[in-house]
């Protein structure tokens, strides 16, 4: 089986877009129509549906997917057997991210990752369904590591805590409760919340803490970047509960809860496949590019 026909296929079903992808590969879109009609024809299954509008996974291109990452993955580790060190890597990476994280300084850690290993294709991703979408795809293959926001319990996955945070209170600084010295979430239960949509970690931890404590809330106003949320605040159109070095927006008051509430920002790969050396090289640069004193 040709190694380029599975780098198209598994470019296509990351990009779900035929031009996406072969402007990922440098190469032409013909081509890469080509060359996967040809491994189409190989294993005599369609993998892929194609239409003017977009590109979705049959279901044997779906069972396909994994096992093509697992062959490109054997064949980079059959290669590091038998090539010499000053080699490098080759093989590709594809890194999932967070909007607004500023703890990883995500462009330093790129551009030393390829400044020492230029023969990795790397790729970063951003979800638009959060942790949850993120975690999904690392266990369908999609994804080789991915940044979340949460500490998972998950047997499919290996997660690596980064830092915790706890979790604040921002009201209005004209808000009856912006004198208190701490405040419980029965206090805010019948607030207006302003929060990140579902599937994101920041909203999963809240809405757990809520249902734990045998109490509903409303979310009135769903942003996905977090570094507004202060912003609705200071507005007036509701409260929310953010990490502590959250920086807060003028206008706007953080008040501590009376309980422990915590937000984790954790790193986390497969459980379930070796990782590839690229990922190994990847992981022990990671903590060079770490900011603690930052919030996200």
């Amino acid at each position: 089986m040709d190694q380029r026909r599975l780098e198209y296929f598994i470019a296509v079903a990351e990009e779900m877009n035929f031009t996406r992808a072969a402007q990922r590969l440098l190469v032409t879109q013909s081509t890469l129509s080509a060359g996967l009609k040809a491994l189409e024809s190989e294993l005599r299954v369609e993998l892929v549906t194609r239409s003017t509008r977009s590109v979705q996974l049959t279901e044997a291109g779906a069972a396909f997917l994994p096992e093509a990452r697992a062959a490109l993955e054997a064949l980079d580790r059959a290669r590091a057997a038998v090539e010499p060190v000053s080699a490098g890597l080759r093989g590709s990476l594809t890194v999932g991210m967070l909007t607004s994280m500023t703890i990883v300084d995500v462009p330093a850690l790129a551009g030393d990752f390829h400044r020492r290993h230029p023969g990795v294709r790397l790729r970063l991703a951003m979800s638009q369904r959060g942790t949850a979408g993120l975690a999904e795809q690392i266990k369908d293959s999609r994804m080789d590591v991915a940044f979340v926001g949460r500490h998972l319990r998950d047997e499919h996955l290996h997660v690596t805590p980064i830092k915790k945070y706890d979790l604040r209170l921002l009201v209005p600084e004209d808000h009856p409760l912006a004198g208190r010295a701490a405040v419980g979430l029965a206090e805010v239960a019948g607030e207006p919340f302003i929060d990140m949509p579902l599937g994101f970690g920041q909203r999963e931890v809240v809405d757990e803490a809520f249902a734990r404590a045998e109490l509903s809330r409303q979310v009135t106003v769903e942003v996905s970047d977090v570094t507004t949320i202060p912003a609705y605040v200071a507005h007036g159109l509701g409260v929310a509960l953010l990490p502590e070095a959250f920086p807060a927006a003028p206008g706007v008051r953080a008040l501590p809860l009376d309980t422990e509430l915590s937000w984790t920002l954790s790193v986390i790969r497969s459980a379930r496949r070796k990782p590839t050396r690229a990922l190994y090289a990847f992981m022990d640069l990671l903590p060079q590019h770490i900011h603690r004193e930052r919030a996200f």
